[in-house]
């Protein structure tokens, strides 16, 4: 057996509680996207805080999505005759696993709407700096299917082709398949270094979110042709409609991105700072929040 196939989806247990390599690895990116975060909203004006704020708001209602996008693609699995109590606990049973991150990143993001509007703040600029992020996240994630023994692409039958990165073995099919955890990760990578120079320079609102979508749904799109899947809807057909669909939506979120660019430069605004987009000026509301903060900092004699 190849090494990629004893790997073992526990990482330790302490009496009966099992801790999963997944849980950890998507925990550390978490937590690795907050501190990002925190230093790149401080061109917003926005507290480290306030940031922790926004991932309360956000994470927990990704989670809800991503798990109802999983239950509905496997519904036949979920919702059983007769459905009773038992069956409605594990349909909610995320301890289990089972997550969809094209359901959860739409999720996430409403949380973060909700959370913009109650603070008074731009969704678009949060969303510009923040989704580069997410993709770093999401490639840190994409181990957890390493450790799993998931997310798998086509059976390598060829020998000199079964080798890591390229294949993984996966133990209880007994042969090797396309490593397509690995090249999202990769992929997701890149896109994440890209973004991340682009907007850090570029200052033209929107294009992050846009930049964001046209990237993923093209990976997404463009994997989901070697893609192994186990869902119960999957067939060619769902296949072709997903990958339709991911391109489809990348097209216009590519044309987002150059009519953004275009209507800032008619506008004859500075799009490009070689040093990095300057912070936003403080508002009159958020010039007092800042001297109330300062003030309780100060000592008391």
């Amino acid at each position: 057996m190849h090494w990629t196939g004893t790997v073992t989806s526990v990482a330790f247990q302490i009496g009966s509680l099992k801790v999963a390599w997944y849980g950890i690895i998507i925990t550390c990116a978490m937590l690795l996207a907050i501190f990002l975060c925190i230093k790149r909203f401080k061109v917003l004006n926005i507290s480290a805080d306030n940031v922790l704020g926004l991932f309360l708001a956000a994470i927990p209602v990704g989670v809800i999505g991503a798990r109802i996008g999983y239950v509905i693609s496997n519904y036949s699995v979920y919702f059983v005759s007769p459905y009773n109590w038992d069956a409605f606990v594990h349909t909610i049973a995320i301890w289990e696993g089972g997550l969809t991150i094209m359901w959860g990143v739409p999720f996430g993001i409403a949380g973060a709407l909700i959370w913009s509007l109650c603070k008074h703040k731009n969704i678009f600029r949060i969303l510009d700096l923040g989704l580069c992020v997410v993709l770093l996240a999401q490639s840190i994630g994409r181990w957890g299917n390493f450790f799993n023994q998931e997310l798998y692409g086509q059976m390598v039958t060829d020998p000199a082709m079964q080798w890591f990165p390229y294949a993984v073995y996966i133990a209880r099919e007994g042969a090797f398949f396309q490593a397509t955890f690995f090249y999202e990760s990769i992929l997701n990578l890149i896109g994440f270094g890209v973004l991340f120079f682009l907007t850090k320079h570029l200052d033209v609102v929107g294009f992050g979110t846009a930049g964001y979508v046209f990237w993923y749904t093209m990976v997404r799109g463009t994997l989901e042709i070697i893609r192994n899947e186990t869902s119960v809807i999957d067939s060619q057909s769902s296949v072709n409609l997903v990958m339709v669909f991911c391109y489809v939506v990348a097209g216009l979120a590519l044309i987002a991105m150059i009519t953004l660019i275009i209507l800032k430069k008619k506008r004859g605004g500075q799009m490009w700072y070689k040093k990095g987009i300057p912070p936003l000026p403080l508002t009159e509301k958020e010039k007092a929040e800042k001297e109330k903060e300062e003030l309780a900092k100060t000592p008391k004699i």
